[in-house]
């Protein structure tokens, strides 16, 4: 094997170490509080002051988590690809929580009033979100303000989540209508 492509090798690797270390000290260095083992499986944008952390977390690629409120996440809990997660005031997810790709959860919304530009409207919540324990989001949910999903809970791909979902229901569509429960 010719020398160069041997010294272009060990230079990458040490540069994907570099980057995989400055990740999690600046991941560290933003949030409130982090258990043990929490893994950044490539870039997360962290815009939010109040974000706790339990233990054994994976973050994958593209997360981003931001707003002016709180949120926190259980542990062992799977955070999909591409998934976003804004709080205004407050999200909760539980332990054992797997989050699928391209999620969003949202705690609050535009103002709507007449006479006002939609820009200049101030957000509205209904609510906290909170996500109980053993919860699975599907690729694509929209999780949406005051939403409260059970404990083990599933929700299918695509769902859009505007209303309360008890414990074991699974529930799919937009809206989210419960259609059978876990046995």
């Amino acid at each position: 094997m010719n020398l160069s492509i041997i010294l272009m090798k060990i230079i990458r690797r040490g540069y994907i170490r570099f980057i995989g270390w400055y990740r999690k000290n600046s991941f560290y260095a933003g949030v409130k509080k982090a258990g043990f083992h929490i893994y950044l499986k490539g870039p997360l944008y962290l815009w939010c002051d109040n974000v706790y952390c339990g233990s054994y977390i994976n973050f994958y690629p593209n997360v981003t988590l931001w707003g002016p409120g709180t949120i926190s996440i259980g542990s062992h809990v799977e955070v999909g690809i591409g998934t976003t997660i804004y709080s205004s005031k407050s999200i909760i997810i539980g332990d054992n929580v797997s989050i699928a790709a391209n999620c969003y959860i949202i705690d609050s919304n535009h103002g709507t009033a007449a006479g006002k530009l939609i820009q200049e409207q101030t957000s509205v919540t209904k609510g906290e979100v909170v996500i109980g324990k053993d919860v699975w989001l599907g690729a694509g949910v929209t999780v949406l303000s005051g939403v409260h999903i059970g404990d083990g809970a599933v929700i299918g791909a695509g769902a859009v989540v505007n209303t309360d979902i008890p414990e074991n229901a699974i529930a799919v569509g937009i809206p989210a209508k419960v259609v059978k429960y876990r046995s």
